[in-house]
């Protein structure tokens, strides 16, 4: 079968139909499918889910499945073992769509499917998190943690010329991507070429179901990308003595060339993605609310607890999923065996049965850390200390060398609800000049 017509016929089966279900009850006004679907009106996503709430602790889902903005039923569901992770067959109750996606999987480097860890469950979850843990060891971390310092002082002063900058291209981008990149022992010349396959790369899950130009785009972004990766892990062996994690996990040997592939794409996306649209997005609450800066500039030991709020206000991944692998209750609700419960985290961070005036950005939260930003259970970020530590020598470095930095004009959202964030952050690093008349 011609290669387009393969992953047409993929795309069709795994994602058209259900997009198109899901279209027409976002146009008939659903706030749920809007929430899902929906990738122009990213400013909406908390208003969505408040409507989502209102339903109750459930609301019925496309396909018989149920969807909750519920805190303590998310936190309950990611840590419940009867719940197992979304598989690609999955993405269709009909056994003919379920056959052709697998006569037509494109067989690329995909987050969603395995190997990825995101997607895998015990045991072999156990097995590669165990292989791959080394990454985050206390000792490896307080390694980057001077590496994260010193990139993050390189980039400023590279801004120190700058009156006015993008500084999701100048800094909030490049300070995990850097990180990543040499945790992946990449040379510094090709950090550029990676960053070209962060946004396409993520668009398979921009959406519940993407569209097939959005499908197009990730296949040829992924497929490129795994070759890349196959060129730098022979190129890893060949080395032989790079200190770098990769290179570690290679000469452990106990992971698959695709498992090693797929360590290293997650990497990149968990790594990269997702830490730059929390931390340009924690940018852009910090400047609307400068009582609350100026507090953390005078009192520091208030970061951590601000990174915590940041993380719960605004959030990066806005939803995940699970599969009831048996008949049980949640709280009074029937969840039946093989039935689909796609959990609100954006809703969850923001429930007012948990958190007090959720709405409300508060740098002194108590329970701030409560947030399910990392999710839970066994599947809770592998690089959570990571982020953290990326986002508070991020923050607090930036501020503290332009402490007077505003915003030049309307930050960009991203085009997805899934992957919240930003594009586009035009910042003034210091007041205008004054002319004198």
């Amino acid at each position: 079968m011609n290669l387009g017509i393969k992953r047409r016929v993929h795309w069709a089966a795994g994602y058209g139909v259900s997009r198109a279900l899901l279209k027409l009850l976002a146009r008939r006004g659903d706030p749920l499918a809007q929430l899902v679907i929906d990738t122009d009106q990213p400013e909406n996503v908390y208003q969505l889910v408040e409507e989502v709430r209102l339903r109750g602790r459930f609301s019925a889902f496309l396909g018989g499945g149920l969807a909750t903005a519920d805190a303590s039923i998310v936190r309950e569901v990611l840590r419940d073992d009867r719940f197992r992770t979304i598989k690609p067959r999955d993405r269709s109750p009909s056994r003919l769509a379920r056959w052709i996606l697998a006569k037509t999987d494109p067989n690329v480097l995909n987050a969603t499917e395995p190997p990825s860890m995101l997607v895998t469950d015990s045991p072999e979850h156990a097995r590669l998190r165990r292989l791959v843990s080394r990454a985050f060891t206390p000792r490896a971390l307080e390694g980057l943690r001077r590496q994260i310092q010193q990139t993050a002082d390189n980039l400023l002063d590279g801004l120190d010329g700058d009156a006015t900058c993008d500084l999701i291209a100048g800094y909030t981008a490049r300070i995990p991507l850097e990180v990543i990149a040499g945790m992946l022992g990449i040379p510094r010349a090709e950090i550029p070429y990676l960053h070209e396959f962060g946004e396409p790369g993520t668009r398979l899950i921009a959406s519940a179901a993407p569209s097939w130009w959005d499908f197009q785009v990730s296949m040829e972004a992924l497929t490129e990308f795994e070759q890349y990766l196959a060129m730098h892990v022979e190129r890893l062996r060949q080395r032989g003595a790079d200190d770098s994690i990769l290179a570690a996990v290679l000469q452990d040997g106990d992971l698959s060339d695709s498992e090693v592939r797929m360590f290293a794409a997650l990497l990149l996306g968990a790594g990269f993605i997702t830490t730059t649209h929390v931390l340009g997005k924690a940018v852009v609450t910090l400047v609307r609310h400068p009582d609350q800066l100026d507090r953390l500039l005078a009192n520091p030991e208030g970061w951590p607890n601000a990174v915590e709020e940041m993380l719960r206000y605004d959030t990066a991944i806005q939803w995940g999923g699970r599969v009831a692998t048996e008949a049980l209750d949640i709280h009074g609700q029937t969840v039946h065996a093989g039935q689909f419960i796609l959990l609100l985290l954006g809703g969850a961070n923001r429930d007012p049965a948990i958190f007090d005036r959720p709405d409300e950005f508060d740098s002194t939260r108590a329970n701030a850390r409560e947030h399910v930003s990392f999710g839970s259970g066994i599947h809770v970020c592998l690089g959570a200390a990571l982020a953290r530590m990326e986002l508070q020598i991020g923050l607090q470095s930036l501020f503290a060398r332009f402490p007077q930095l505003t915003l030049a004009g309307e930050p960009t959202l991203n085009d997805s609800m899934a992957l919240h964030g930003l594009s586009h952050l035009p910042v003034r690093l210091r007041p205008a000049a004054v002319v004198a008349s």
